[in-house]
């Protein structure tokens, strides 16, 4: 190899993955990373006591501006939590190359992952990618999969995330005489107010201490409830061989 060569290589290694072609970033993108500073700036403090959701706010937004590296570090934050969204759009990233490089078996590793609870959308997903595997690739995924459910899986990040709605009911503020039931006005100035006390550009967040918010079983469950009826962006299908997941 020509020094010229060499010198190219390290400099091709050293920018990362190339741009991903538009349709990859048509599979991976969501109308949910784009949104109003307004909105953004709702959503960053409503979800300030869960770290799942701030994490992934974040990697949306940075979705949304093109910064792709960030997304899918922000989005591996997320899934430290027991988010299995972020873990969805993780398993996308890897298999569209959009931000990494193109990695199909750790994509089904994470798309696995993101199918813990069975939300339907996500084992249509996770099966597509298994059909579309060599054997080679299929054990590598499933060495890899080991891997994550030993940091992500449901069983040791699910107590993280129930650690941090536990602090969070420390902070409440209430009536030590039982003046809090969902009469306290909770605000915080929003974009262009000119004072904390500004009520024309006040930010409502009484969300943050719906009752379901504040107990990590109920949080689960109301999550359960929205991925198993709802729908999520799965990406274009791929042409798929007819071999079942052994085992199946």
């Amino acid at each position: 190899m020509q020094p010229l060569d060499s010198i190219l290589l390290v400099m091709a290694l050293a920018a990362g993955p190339s741009t991903p072609p538009p349709d990859a970033l048509a599979a991976v993108e969501a109308s949910t990373d784009r949104m109003t500073a307004s909105d953004f700036d709702q959503r960053s403090r409503l979800s300030a006591n869960f770290p799942n959701e701030r994490f992934r706010l974040f990697a949306g937004e940075s979705a949304g501006r093109g910064h792709w590296a960030d997304a899918l570090r922000l989005f591996t934050q997320a899934a430290r939590y027991a988010d299995k969204y972020s873990q969805h759009r993780i398993s996308l990233m890897y298999w569209h190359g959009v931000g990494v490089e193109r990695d199909p078996a750790l994509a089904y590793a994470w798309a696995d992952l993101a199918a813990e609870r069975m939300y339907p959308s996500f084992v249509v997903l996770r099966e597509k990618m298994w059909l579309e595997l060599d054997e080679a690739q299929r054990a590598r995924a499933l060495r890899e999969g080991a891997a994550l459910y030993d940091q992500y899986g449901d069983e040791v990040a699910k107590p993280r995330l129930a650690a941090a709605i536990s602090r969070q009911n420390t902070q409440i503020t209430g009536s030590r005489v039982g003046y809090n039931d969902g009469r306290l006005y909770v605000q915080a100035p929003g974009p262009g107010a000119h004072n904390i006390f500004d009520p024309v550009a006040a930010l409502d967040l009484r969300a943050m201490y719906a009752p379901w918010r504040l107990d990590a079983d109920r949080y689960w469950a109301v999550e359960d409830a929205i991925w198993k009826e709802g729908a999520v962006e799965v990406g274009p299908a791929r042409k798929a061989h007819t071999r079942n997941k052994p085992g199946e």
